[in-house]
């Protein structure tokens, strides 16, 4: 970026900064809840849309921010986001994986494994003079090690030592990247809000693609994990959480077994959290069915809970919510764990989302049937991250979202954990090239999950009395070559290109 560009980003955030009023000129407005607007205004007030349309009266008073061949959309909504909190677990544990082309593989010493070495305490000297904290820092300095070849270029890559491997050139987070609870199965009682670095670069990376508000996914580590929250990704800090309690997520498949350290059966002298369900499809749903098999009993009857995998006291409460009528989001990848969701739905009266959804495309007569909206995503030929390790997701469809349409099935889009080219946006893009609508793809990025988070007279679209969150594009929005040329939060420019 030239330095006149920079000067005009900052003009731009600045003139924002100072302004009761702005009023943004485009070449086309698409509001999603009315037809396009060719050479349109967006008039903005105390961080509310207050007119859309062609012939609207710009104040005196107003900032001016004209975009001749701009589009301008609602800001865009991940309905399932997975952050990159910048908040890893301090660990020994790391390795030099290299070929045996390239020598030895580097282990840290045995002692560093989890625990320190016989004898030698937390504060002991040690620690500074010599001994086995020596070895362990000269091992970690080692393995920070790059190993290069003749010509300069890396041939081995240093990192967390993991059951699998990152791709170093996807356009997402680690696919190791953990942070939910592990403690219980069952933990709908904690907040992924509380784990979540608003200052994390993450939210600048979305901030870039469009994105301005998200539903923080939690992690599908438990089988009913954390409540999720929604934040935008720009503004104040008071401003940015939406709601800090919004659904709780649960996982059915591999996930609640695979992900973070596998749950494993007991052994001598070796019993902790991780010894316990699920281990199995079986063990999942099994843990599932009798969290809200007691809840419904303590709610009922006032009948005692107990027993093997009982969740704690302090989840039940919620689950009685849920019970009740809150809204409870379920991973579900193949077609039998989608199925299973709308078993356990019927079963318990619950109203659910299904998450992910890969082979929605084979389940489309019972999600039609059972008035169960779908957040589908992300698209992808061959899985990314931790899901080709699960088989979960081998056998997608790239038209599902044009025949969720079809069917008649709400559904909205999501990137999770994909960045930059393979963003929500280009979800939206790959989506309407295989058959869904231009419109549809791009309701399913703004209004549709702000349905579906009950945010809809708030979020999503460009109408007087909602958030005055919005993007400016240099193209269509769902053409490969587009770019955010500005961002809206709030009322505010948080990015300008």
């Amino acid at each position: 970026m030239g330095k006149w560009a920079v000067a005009a980003c900052a003009a731009l955030v600045a003139a924002s900064a100072g302004a009761d009023t702005i009023a943004v000129k485009a070449g086309r407005i698409y509001p999603v809840v009315d037809k396009p607007i060719e050479n349109g205004v967006v008039l903005v007030r105390d961080g509310k849309i207050v007119e859309v349309g062609r012939d609207v009266r710009i104040p005196d008073d107003a900032k001016v921010l004209e975009f001749r061949d701009g589009v301008v959309t609602p800001g865009l909504i991940d309905a399932c986001c997975m952050l990159d909190s910048q908040i890893e677990e301090a660990s020994p544990r790391r390795v030099a994986r290299e070929g045996p082309e390239f020598g030895r593989v580097q282990t840290p010493p045995a002692e560093a494994h989890g625990r320190l070495p016989r004898g030698v305490q937390g504060d002991d000297a040690g620690a500074s003079g010599g001994g086995f904290w020596a070895e362990l820092a000269a091992w970690a300095a080692d393995a920070e090690r790059v190993a290069t070849d003749a010509s300069g270029e890396a041939i081995c890559e240093c990192g967390l030592a993991e059951p699998h491997e990152h791709e170093p050139f996807a356009a997402a987070l680690e696919p190791r990247a953990l942070w939910g609870e592990q403690a219980s199965e069952v933990v709908p009682h904690l907040r992924a809000l509380d784990s979540v670095n608003l200052l994390s670069n993450d939210f600048k990376r979305l901030l870039r693609e469009g994105v301005t508000t998200v539903y923080v996914c939690p992690d599908p580590s438990a089988v009913i994990s954390a409540r999720g929250a929604v934040v935008k990704t720009a503004g104040t800090l008071e401003q940015r959480v939406v709601q800090p309690a919004a659904a709780v997520r649960a996982a059915l498949g591999s996930d609640p077994s695979l992900r973070g350290r596998p749950n494993r059966p007991p052994r001598p002298r070796n019993v902790d959290l991780h010894v316990r369900r699920p281990t199995t499809r079986m063990g999942v749903e099994w843990v599932f069915r009798k969290a809200f098999h007691d809840a419904r009993r303590v709610r009922e009857r006032g009948a005692p809970y107990g027993g093997a995998d009982t969740a704690p006291a302090e989840a039940f409460p919620v689950l009685e919510e849920i019970l009740a009528g809150q809204p409870l989001r379920i991973q579900a990848r193949p077609q039998h764990d989608i199925l299973t969701a709308l078993r356990l739905a019927e079963e318990f009266k619950l109203r659910i989302v299904v998450d992910e959804a890969i082979e929605a495309y084979r389940a489309l007569p019972q999600l039609k049937a059972a008035g169960v909206a779908v957040v589908y995503g992300p698209m992808f030929v061959t899985a990314p991250g931790f899901r080709r390790f699960t088989r979960d997701a081998d056998e997608p469809r790239l038209d599902t979202p044009a025949r969720l349409l079809e069917t008649g099935i709400p559904f909205a889009l999501t990137a999770m954990e994909l960045r930059d080219e393979e963003g929500l946006v280009r979800q939206a893009m790959m989506a309407a090239r295989y058959g869904l609508p231009a419109e549809a793809a791009l309701r399913a990025i703004t209004q549709a999950p702000a349905e579906l988070l009950g945010l809809a007279e708030r979020l999503g679209a460009l109408r007087p009395g909602l958030d005055a969150d919005l993007v400016v594009w240099s193209g269509e929005p769902l053409e490969a070559t587009s770019r955010p040329r500005l961002v809206m939060v709030n009322g505010q420019v948080v990015h300008a290109q």
